[in-house]
């Protein structure tokens, strides 16, 4: 049950507020307390393997390695031309 205000538009005041709240009852909820088993780590594993992982994962971790591998090589060549670019700086 929302609160009724009561306002007169001459005043400029906050409005009054009728507070008379009462609250619902539920019929025929009960405030028992229910544990449920709580699954273990490994069996949540499990079922994910089971039901929910790709069967693809060998061909996933292959495309995986090439593209490490394709972002290794710039980095290594970048690496060895900032090591010649030092042995210029050195020479002068």
């Amino acid at each position: 049950m929302k609160p009724t205000f009561i306002t007169a538009r001459s005043e400029k005041r906050f409005p009054l507020i009728e507070c008379n709240y009462h609250s619902a009852t539920l019929s025929g909820y009960r405030s028992h307390c229910m544990k449920t088993p709580s699954a273990s780590f490994r069996n949540i594993s499990r079922l994910y393997f089971q039901k929910e992982a790709r069967h693809d994962f060998f061909g996933e971790a292959i495309l995986f390695s090439i593209l490490v591998m394709a972002a290794a090589v710039p980095m290594v060549s970048g690496a060895y031309a900032i090591i010649q670019l030092c042995r210029a700086f050195g020479a002068l």
